[in-house]
């Protein structure tokens, strides 16, 4: 690289000593001032002061004032210094020389064909314990719905989850579309109460309504989960031979949730996580006869 400064830098200066090389014949008048100076249209020198430039370093002298050049070494200087100075900026190709040891002109090298990314696949936690464990479902009941302002996609519901009055959550969710309002009030549900509270459309969601999905010719279909009949709200809802945790964490973390969704499926037109059968003391839970097996439930 510092070869090809050079040969750039050797063919401009030949070019400026060839058109100054007359500069000194007794028939050209002589250069009053340099008209690269800040001072040349404003300054005009007495008759015996000219320019006159050096033949072998190119550079503007004054005179009578200066003879020679007075740093003909800044002249003679290649231009490693420049490949020096760019070092730290150019990143050699991968396999190649390091920029300035002799490589190739960086930018030169075959360009990488970009490696497409995987969609990323939840991963199971790395623990012996079932993550369906840090899932607190429960029986819940939506004794009212209302719609999120500048949404037409959202409810805001109040979502009993226990027997006292102060068992009220709050919860958001796109159910709008798919479930009319009147079927939703007044219906029990399954609900997860300890995912992380979100903020949906400027409204705080402190859980989450489960429900079916599945594509039916070109729709997607989105049903409410069913709870047995004689479930009480707040009963406990797990899933058969799985152990019941005997306290849940305050949140479960998404990665937990994520790794129990692409569990929980429809089989046999139940409720099911990971082929076990997922219900409360009163029965299993199941999904609408409409939704075919297979569907996942989220």
């Amino acid at each position: 690289m510092a070869a090809v400064l050079d040969e750039c830098v050797n063919k401009v200066e030949s070019l400026i000593l060839e058109v100054a090389k007359d500069m000194n014949a007794a028939d050209i008048p002589k250069m009053r001032v340099d008209p690269d100076d800040p001072w040349a249209d404003i300054w005009a020198p007495p008759p015996h002061v000219y320019k006159e430039r050096c033949a072998d370093t190119g550079y503007l002298m004054t005179k009578p004032f200066e003879r020679n050049n007075p740093m003909p070494g800044k002249f003679d200087q290649t231009c490693e210094y420049i490949v020096k100075l760019l070092k730290p900026v150019i990143k050699p190709k991968s396999g190649g020389k390091e920029a300035g040891g002799g490589g190739s002109i960086p930018g030169g090298g075959a360009k990488k064909e970009k490696k497409e990314k995987k969609e990323k696949q939840p991963q199971p936690p790395q623990s012996d314990e079932d993550p369906f464990v840090k899932a607190k479902l429960v029986v819940a009941k939506v004794v009212d719905v209302a719609h999120v302002e500048n949404s037409d996609k959202l409810y805001l519901c109040k979502v009993q989850i226990g027997p006292g009055e102060e068992d009220v959550k709050q919860v958001v969710t796109g159910l709008r579309k798919y479930v009319p309002e009147e079927e939703l009030r007044g219906r029990k549900v399954l609900c997860i109460l300890n995912l992380k509270v979100a903020k949906l459309a400027g409204q705080t969601s402190e859980a989450m309504i489960l429900a079916t999905e599945a594509t039916i010719g070109e729709e997607l279909s989105v049903k409410l989960v069913n709870v047995p009949d004689g479930a009480d709200v707040g009963d406990a809802v797990g899933a058969e031979g799985i152990e019941p945790a005997a306290t849940y964490p305050k949140e479960c973390k998404s990665k937990f949730w994520d790794a129990v969704k692409t569990k929980l499926t429809v089989r046999g037109g139940k409720a099911t996580y990971d082929g076990k059968i997922v219900g409360c003391a009163a029965g299993a839970c199941f999904a609408d006869a409409s939704v075919p097996d297979g569907s996942f439930i989220k």
